[in-house]
């Protein structure tokens, strides 16, 4: 019985993650899963959690490519404390992420150029770090943000 639970239940979470979320949101969906961090002021795109999160310095997420036309899903993870999400050129946000929950923002990336995010959320004294940006590429149209 121990056996079982030690290998179905990582087996179960797993494939929650990776056949049964994908299956909640449109065909051609793209998800995008980011974890913020307080801790150096960073959006990551790894997985950080209480086991980790002293063990190891997550990376912080570089640029994220993105197709003109793609439907975005992207899911917001709180790593330590409350976090907001915001792209000020959508309109988009101030999203709440409370520590330890998750929160998604769905948008259309429908003009080609940088879509800059961040944290509106005063969390910590590297606060002002916690931006990244989605960098949209042309599908032939001249028309930008």
């Amino acid at each position: 019985m121990v056996v079982l639970v030690l290998v179905g239940l990582p087996l179960l979470i797993w494939s929650w993650k990776a056949v049964l979320l994908p299956r909640h949101y449109p065909p051609g969906t793209k998800l995008i899963t980011l974890t913020a961090v307080a801790k150096g002021g960073l959006w990551t795109e790894q997985n950080v959690v209480g086991y980790n999160y002293w063990i190891r310095k997550p990376a912080r997420a570089g640029d994220i490519p993105l197709n003109q036309g793609d439907h975005v899903v992207v899911r917001l993870h709180s790593a330590d404390v409350l976090h907001s999400f915001a792209i000020p050129l959508l309109h988009i946000g101030p999203v709440e992420v409370a520590a330890g929950h998750t929160a998604e923002v769905a948008f259309d990336a429908n003009r080609p150029g940088d879509l800059m995010f961040l944290c509106w959320q005063v969390c910590s004294p590297d606060h002002s770090k916690l931006q990244g940006q989605f960098l949209v590429t042309s599908n032939g149209t001249k028309e930008g943000w």
